[in-house]
């Protein structure tokens, strides 16, 4: 998710959250650590492209201790599930910055693979990195 970029207050996330959770092509969830309830990021489905069945996973863990705890993994194949099985999607696609290893590595883990690269597509720290993008396919269909 490209939230970095953008500096938020109470009233944009509101109205950011009334604004996505009305739109029917996208389903936006809270990442809750089982033992201690805390809310710790975020993940979103969408938009999907129901002709195709294909959807577009991002997710962010703001929480920089729950970092490394295999959280990011949980939330994405719990939602892969719920794609795959109650949504009847075909494929999942998800991106991310090539120096963000924490998040490809998530994906790599639940099954997604590396389909290819945009050479140099994102602006991070003072150079461009390759967007990495990943897919699974739900081979249940």
């Amino acid at each position: 998710m490209e939230s970095r970029f953008t500096r938020y207050t109470l009233d944009i996330l509101k109205i950011y959250i009334e604004k996505i959770s009305k739109d029917p092509d996208t389903l936006f969830l809270a990442i809750i650590r089982k033992d201690t309830d805390k809310h710790i990021g975020n993940i979103k489905l969408g938009p999907v492209d129901w002709h195709h069945r294909v959807g577009d996973i991002g997710i962010m863990i703001g929480d920089k201790s729950s970092w490394g705890k295999g959280y990011a993994g949980e939330a994405i194949s719990l939602l892969c599930d719920f794609a795959f099985n109650t949504l009847k999607l075909y494929k999942l696609e998800a991106g991310a910055y090539e120096n963000n290893l924490g998040s490809i590595k998530a994906f790599l883990k639940v099954g997604f693979i590396e389909e290819g690269r945009q050479r140099k597509r994102f602006h991070y720290k003072n150079e461009y990195v390759d967007k990495v993008l990943l897919g699974k396919i739900n081979d249940i269909l």
